[in-house]
């Protein structure tokens, strides 16, 4: 009789799956109490892929949704689909290059990157920090890639610069994006996930390429 392989977490029940994380194999029940728990899973992960597509996001009321009073229409989004895929490119990367990073991190940093840029609407320089060190590490990278789009614009392309207000627009869908999209789960990573079937569907990463090189 072939020997018994044992979850490598719980030493109890029988392994059924890989787990890259632990660097064996583990029962389906610790993959699924676990994952995202206690396991920082990488998005690479076929269990991982599978249980993004099926579990539901934890719901938020209306009344939470931020900046009701900026309006973001489907025209504009089609409109500005170069600056959206950009800023779902960087962010992304931004929060795949900062160790530790979340969805919670990068729906922080989008929020003090909002407040930031609306401040700077009414006249004023000053950068509103996202709360904690690793969201505040995403925001500082995606402000530094967005601030690169800007130079391309304008010395590259000969364009001029992307208003202020047309970024808070697509940094406020964005924003609301994630607030919807997270599984409420203490390392999960729903909402960058989906943004990045976003880049693979979309084909943001070739366009982004073209457009800092």
């Amino acid at each position: 009789m072939p020997e018994i392989t044992l979850c490598k977490i719980c030493g109890k029940r029988r392994a059924k799956r890989p787990c890259p994380v632990v660097d064996g194999e583990i029962c389906t029940y610790c993959c699924g109490t676990e994952r995202e728990v206690s396991l920082s899973c990488p998005l690479e992960c076929e269990y991982l892929q599978q249980a993004h597509r099926h579990e539901k996001a934890v719901s938020i009321s209306e009344k939470d949704i931020a900046n009701q009073d900026i309006a973001v229409t489907e025209e504009f989004m089609q409109s500005h689909e170069e600056l959206l895929l950009f800023c779902i490119y960087s962010l992304l990367t931004a929060a795949l290059r900062t160790p530790g990073a979340v969805d919670s991190d990068v729906v922080s940093a989008l929020a003090a990157s909002i407040q930031t840029h609306r401040t700077l609407e009414s006249g004023l320089v000053y950068e509103t920090r996202a709360e904690n060190s690793i969201a505040a590490s995403v925001q500082t990278s995606f402000a530094a890639s967005l601030e690169d789009y800007q130079k391309v614009r304008v010395e590259r392309e000969r364009l001029s610069p992307v208003r202020n207000a047309e970024i808070i627009a697509v940094l406020v869908f964005l924003h609301r994006v994630g607030q919807q999209s997270q599984n409420g789960r203490p390392r999960g990573r729903m909402f960058l996930d989906l943004l990045r079937h976003m880049v693979a569907e979309r084909g943001a990463e070739s366009r982004e390429s073209r457009i800092i090189l």
